[in-house]
């Protein structure tokens, strides 16, 4: 689907799942679609799994902006200790879009309890209080993690009973706008899907020990942090000049 069909759909009003690829424009689609809503003066509430997700689009994480924080669960008792913040009660009123980037980052039950809160401030019965609700992120990409660090996959919100009662039509964005090498981009979707071949890897072989321009140094990539800070502090100890540090 195109980037174009995608924000069409989300204009008419219906809940979305916005997925795609890395590099398909998630992300530079959903501020394509703040940018409408502000035009056309309909608020949203412009919400992330994780801060630094958040960050990218000036909003804040969604566990901030319902109001419950890092709670697992909400009885009663804690709703009507929400129900005595007034802040909550004004973001509620003027709210009529929600978005919810890397989700697949989100459990399905903190989703659930989005959803409750949303019905409650909202004192309406429909899905998430009858705000539309745009869902973003990749399920082949972050999973939630629990407190064993281990993920699980049924922790994903597609598993959630909000995602059920919300339907969301789903829009999965194939065109590519981070690199234009389709051998790069058949491998990175090869990888993606767990299909990579022997002609991925006769591809890939092709570039070891390759010449790079004058000037030019590959960028080295680790999976674990010790070995990145090894390299960072090997590079700075090649620095001839004074340090300076800056508070």
């Amino acid at each position: 689907m195109t980037q174009d069909r995608a924000l069409a759909i989300m204009k008419t009003g219906v809940n979305v799942y916005l997925t795609g690829s890395a590099g398909s424009g998630k992300t530079y689609l959903l501020n394509q679609y703040i940018s409408y809503l502000n035009d056309h003066d309909i608020p949203v509430a412009i919400t992330a799994s994780t801060g630094i997700a958040a960050t990218h689009m000036n909003g804040m994480t969604i566990h901030g902006w319902a109001g419950i924080g890092i709670k697992d669960t909400m009885d009663e008792h804690d709703m009507e200790l929400l129900e005595g913040k007034q802040y909550l009660w004004k973001r509620f009123e003027k709210a009529r879009v929600l978005i919810i980037d890397e989700v697949s980052m989100l459990h399905a039950h903190r989703l659930d309890i989005v959803e409750r809160v949303c019905r409650r401030f909202k004192r309406n019965d429909k899905p998430f209080g009858g705000l539309q609700v745009i869902l973003s992120g990749d399920f082949f990409q972050l999973p939630p993690i629990n407190r064993s660090n281990e993920p699980d996959l049924k922790d994903m919100v597609l598993y959630s009973e909000a995602w059920r009662i919300m339907a969301p039509a789903i829009c999965y964005l194939t065109e590519q706008h981070r690199q234009d090498d389709e051998t790069l981009t058949n491998i990175l979707n090869a990888i993606r899907d767990n299909s990579i071949d022997t002609l991925h890897y006769e591809e890939l072989e092709k570039r070891l020990n390759a010449e790079l321009p004058d000037g030019v140094r590959p960028t080295k990539l680790y999976t674990h942090n010790a070995n990145v800070d090894t390299e960072n502090n090997t590079e700075l100890g090649e620095i001839k000049s004074d340090e300076k540090l800056y508070r």
